[in-house]
């Protein structure tokens, strides 16, 4: 069913996707990763609701049938659109516990958001547990052609250090849009004014300090072959989280052959049933 609800003066626009019968139901809210997002996320909800797992998924600001512009917000507003998004679904369906599914990005904006007794369970997937600018210089040099990098990486500081000083993005994005013609020059995070103002608004931010202070059940699952993170320093800096590591798996979580990995979802519902107790 759509469903809407207000943040920071927009109205975003989702799909509520229900389980057969009727409520309490265990709910979650899909947080997304970095870009625009938005609510189609294929037969992720249906296969949730097959399992009893009701959840949200909605358009970010400025994107589908949102209103707003996400390149506007830092990583604590998006918590707090996600904690408004928790609330609605609350009020909608009373007595269900609501949890979070934050991908990539999402992973940093449930852990903040987490902090709220509103919300009953985290399951981020493929969060780096690095700050931001670790996991850019981490995936530049990863992803980028090995001439490239040194270059990419220049690229990204530069972005940073020249907005934080009081240049305005737009002056940086036209200064580095000679390079707009390189094969490589997309695979930076600021590519216009916008994603570069965005891109240095949460530049500073590092997960590890804010989750001494989550208090509900928390899961974090990567791909072993995830080149958008540092894997291993991921999981081993997030001490006392619960990780699974799927071998052979990407950033999506999904085998060489694009299918999700084996034992996901199975993984997923059985997590989420238990941790999501219905009163």
């Amino acid at each position: 069913m759509t469903f809407s609800f207000r943040s920071g003066g927009n109205t975003l626009a989702g799909d509520l996707t229900l389980p057969a019968g009727p409520g309490p139901y265990r709910c979650v809210v899909f947080v997304e990763g970095s870009g625009p997002g938005g609510r189609d996320l294929g037969g992720w909800p249906a296969r949730l609701a097959a399992d009893g797992i009701a959840s949200l998924a909605y358009d970010k600001p400025g994107s589908g049938a949102s209103t707003g512009d996400w390149t506007a917000q830092s990583l604590p507003d998006r918590a707090r659109e996600t904690l408004a998004a928790v609330a609605a679904v609350r009020d909608r369906l009373p007595g269900s516990p609501v949890g979070l599914i934050g991908h990539s990005q999402g992973g940093w904006v449930a852990w903040l958001a987490a902090v709220s007794p509103l919300v009953s369970a985290v399951v981020t997937l493929s969060a780096p547990g690095v700050g931001v600018l670790a996991q850019e210089e981490h995936r530049l040099r990863h992803q980028l052609p090995p001439e490239a990098v040194p270059l990419g990486l220049s690229l990204l500081h530069a972005q940073v250090d020249r907005v934080r000083a009081g240049e305005d993005p737009a002056v940086v994005a036209a200064d580095q849009r000679r390079w707009a013609g390189e094969p490589w020059f997309p695979l930076l995070s600021g590519t216009s004014a916008a994603t570069i103002g965005f891109l240095a608004r949460i530049a500073g931010h590092d997960p590890l300090p804010g989750l001494a202070d989550v208090r509900c059940p928390m899961l974090a699952v990567y791909g072993a072959d995830d080149t958008f993170l540092p894997v291993d320093e991921s999981v081993s800096r997030l001490a006392g989280v619960e990780t699974v590591v799927f071998p052979g798996a990407d950033h999506g979580l999904r085998d060489p052959d694009g299918t999700r990995v084996p034992g996901f979802d199975a993984l997923l519902a059985g997590w989420l049933t238990e941790r999501l107790v219905l009163s």
